[in-house]
């Protein structure tokens, strides 16, 4: 485990969360020589909406997106719509 005082913390956050992250061994912050409080990586972090739905489309390949629609697109009009203050007498 390491200890790290609290103002080198304070001024290196970023790098030490990133460090803990990726080497996995928590860090013990101190004030004047005294353990605070630790920060340690979260092992069994829930996986991404993405990668859950990455793994039920492995698991279910029918209800995959990839297999195209299952209905037809509707035809869609090109006409103007008509002008509901317009009475038809042209004026």
């Amino acid at each position: 485990m390491k200890y790290i005082g609290l103002f080198e913390v304070k001024t290196k956050l970023s790098e030490i969360c990133d460090q803990v992250a990726t080497s996995g061994v928590p860090v013990t912050v101190t004030r004047r020589g005294k353990p605070l409080v630790q920060i340690e990586p979260i092992l069994n972090a829930r996986p991404s909406l993405r990668e859950r739905r990455a793994t039920y489309f492995t698991r279910h390949p029918e209800d995959s997106p990839s297999e195209g629609p299952e209905f037809e697109i509707p035809h869609r009009s090109t006409e103007l719509p008509r002008d509901p203050f317009d009475d038809g007498d042209g004026q």
